[in-house]
């Protein structure tokens, strides 16, 4: 319990800085251990959500292999969509994942209309708020929650103390789950930091955790990382997440 206690004890000191983290750390040095590429990732069926950022501007939904995302362990893809283009994109996206048991989520932005009609589709909503100023984003985050009742709603956003107060305790109610953008080539944190801060989440935030993680070296070398080190990630916060989405598709050693 002591322990427990200075650990948060230092949560709560490290929520109060408006420190953040610049994006030009170097590049994590690749970690090494006897993971390899035969560790199978928990079933679905586990309940375990492993997941893909997928950005059809940049990948078109023609260009990816469904089957081959399903036998490689993925549950759930985030389509990014905008208001111009949600219509044409979500239904095709979630045809070729109905296909094969994934889910579908659309991908969104401050400022998406639409969430009722992707509700609709029976299609989750993703809302990305990456700010600095999450207070005055509350009242549309509300607004949303209630716009998709009956389909899964979670929000992505900078990781609470590594960039600073992102006021998890007050969108934590508002969401299905929280996904903190755990991207340690960005930020100073190695795997046994991005391990202990999945065990802080998971005490101060239960089951509402699903870690994002980087597929690539850094922001500024997008140099996809080996595929054993992604293994090595996502067993080190698998204990204390509800699962994780990769970012991206496209820039990944995972199944691209």
């Amino acid at each position: 319990m002591l322990i427990l206690s200075l650990a948060l004890s230092g949560v709560v000191a490290a929520a109060n800085s408006s420190k953040s983290f610049p994006t030009t750390e170097p590049a994590p040095v690749p970690y090494t251990s006897s993971v390899t590429s035969t560790y199978l990732l928990p079933p679905s069926g586990a309940g375990f959500i492993v997941g893909y950022y997928i950005n059809p501007s940049v990948t078109p939904l023609s260009k990816i292999n469904f089957t081959e995302l399903e036998k490689s362990g993925i549950t759930d893809i985030y389509v990014r969509v905008s208001n111009d283009n949600y219509a044409s994109i979500l239904p095709d996206a979630k045809k070729r994942a109905d296909a094969v048991g994934i889910k579908t989520h659309a991908w969104v932005f401050p400022g998406f209309r639409y969430a009722p009609e992707v509700a609709g589709m029976n299609i989750g909503v993703h809302l990305d708020v990456e700010t600095y100023d999450m207070p005055s984003y509350i009242p549309e985050i509300k607004a949303m929650q209630e716009a998709t009742q009956g389909v899964t709603f979670s929000l992505c956003v900078k990781p609470e103390i590594w960039d600073g107060n992102q006021y998890y305790n007050r969108i934590v109610p508002l969401c299905d789950y929280i996904v903190p953008m755990l991207y340690i080539g960005d930020y100073p944190h190695g795997l046994s930091g991005l391990k202990y801060w999945a065990w802080i989440y998971n005490i101060l935030y239960p089951r509402k955790i699903v870690a994002g993680l980087q597929t690539y070296q850094s922001y500024q070398n997008t140099t996809p990382v080996s595929q054993n080190t992604l293994y090595s990630q996502i067993r080190a916060v698998q204990p204390n997440t509800r699962g994780v989405i990769l970012f991206r598709y496209g820039l990944s050693n995972f199944s691209d």
